[in-house]
């Protein structure tokens, strides 16, 4: 994967709580900017945080992000909202678990407060090439609709929907799922309260496909209590022991077995790894429950053994 030294050449407020972040690489240019697309960024050596990227340059030297603060947060946002204009950071990815997909399908874009940030390059994506598509906007008020002059400046005219909960009240999601054309797509990205509920209300959709990326692992399920469990390289065979307090990947790196990480959460895929054989108790917030089912890779930094053990492909 890329790794980059980048500078932060622009630095702008787009609401109360949300800035974007244009940087510019030192040399060469950024790999693999697409819609859906993150990157790490490297805020020191021990902090890493992945942000999706809204726009781009053509020649592929200059990406943006956009960041809410989140005072009660992890420290990453807040590390980002401290960076000044010139300093330099390093770049990892771009990685894309969140994929616009090809076809003819109609496509429907909901997003979710800074969730919006990858759907604005999504709508850009479609508007280029000529889809039939619309957008909805959910945020709590107006002033914090932190990427509304960028779907605006799109020209979606008709197609684009913002809804401010303090004047338009609860937004009807049922409604909007059961209106859409047969076997529509449909991409949204927002808080988990606001994910899940789409998800739930997805039986309304006549057909299609509801495609999502959280911001959290999923809180939903219950995994029990962690129990310890082995883990064995397909390669040569070693085998560990994973006790109840620790990660796959905290015990394959302490053992010397190189796996790369990015944000220790199973929301980055870093660590996706091949599972040759055993059954994977999925806590990830990445794949889809299909892919999930298969038990074919999984998250080392998140995600155990539901037996005695896993034989993983490395």
């Amino acid at each position: 994967m890329q790794t980059v030294t980048a500078k932060l050449i622009k630095k702008t407020d787009l609401s109360p709580d949300t800035s974007d972040f244009a940087f510019e690489i030192a040399e060469g240019r950024f790999q693999g900017l697409e819609a859906g697309a993150h990157v790490d960024v490297h805020l020191s050596d021990d902090l890493v945080r992945q942000y999706s990227i809204w726009s781009w340059s053509l020649d592929g030297r200059t990406l943006n992000v956009a960041v809410k603060r989140e005072d009660g947060g992890r420290g990453g946002s807040l590390a980002m909202h401290a960076l000044t204009e010139g300093a330099e950071v390093k770049i990892g990815g771009p990685r894309n678990h969140f994929r616009l997909q090809s076809g003819e399908r109609y496509v429907t874009l909901i997003a979710g407060g800074i969730g919006a940030t990858p759907l604005v390059a999504m709508a850009r994506e479609l508007l280029n090439a000529g889809r039939d598509f619309q957008v909805v906007y959910l945020v709590r008020s107006k002033d914090y609709a932190a990427m509304d002059e960028k779907f605006r400046a799109l020209g979606l005219d008709q197609w684009y929907r913002l809804h401010c909960d303090d004047v338009d009240g609860q937004f009807d999601l049922t409604g909007l799922l059961r209106s859409l054309p047969v076997d529509s797509d449909v991409y949204t990205c927002g808080p988990e309260a606001m994910l899940n509920t789409v998800l739930d209300c997805g039986s309304s959709m006549r057909g299609g496909t509801i495609h999502f990326e959280r911001f959290a692992a999923s809180s939903d399920a219950d995994h029990g209590e962690s129990t310890s469990f082995q883990v064995e390289l397909a390669s040569n065979g070693a085998v560990y022991e994973v006790g109840q307090d620790e990660t796959i990947l905290e015990v394959l790196r302490s053992n010397g077995v190189n796996v790369e990480f990015g944000c220790s959460e199973g929301l980055c895929g870093s660590c996706m790894v091949d599972v040759v054989e055993g059954e994977v108790d999925h806590r990830d917030g990445i794949l889809t429950p299909e892919e999930q089912a298969t038990n074919s890779f999984m998250c080392t930094c998140v995600s155990r053994a539901k037996g005695p053990r896993l034989v993983l492909d490395l």
